[in-house]
């Protein structure tokens, strides 16, 4: 059995799968919002904060990070922003996570 250098190991699985992206979506609270958006559709900060417990300005920060990594999209209409979950971008970084670790890990 071959022996791998770990600092290696990870730098290869650093280099190799998109890390940030999915911290920011296995944390707890994120992940809550990512499967209520992605069963209720677009909808505004508003109607996200109604239906935590957290405050507007946590969830709000919350939505902003997932945004700034691509796991939801975001469109301004008049005064609203209107949130959504980017199925295309979640199933390519899972896609592209898996295809990387196999050829790593094959």
């Amino acid at each position: 059995m071959a022996k791998y250098d770990p600092a290696q190991c990870r730098a290869l699985i650093r280099d190799n799968v998109d890390i940030d992206f999915f911290r920011v979506i296995c944390d707890p609270v994120r992940s809550e919002l990512l499967v209520y958006l992605a069963g209720a559709g677009e909808l505004t900060i508003g109607q996200i904060a109604e239906e935590f417990p957290r405050d507007r300005s946590v969830i709000s920060r919350h939505l902003e990070m997932m945004y700034r990594l691509g796991a939801i999209t975001r469109r301004k209409d008049g005064r609203e922003v209107y949130y959504k979950v980017a199925n295309e971008t979640i199933i390519n970084k899972f896609s592209e996570a898996a295809r990387n670790m196999k050829a790593l890990l094959g």
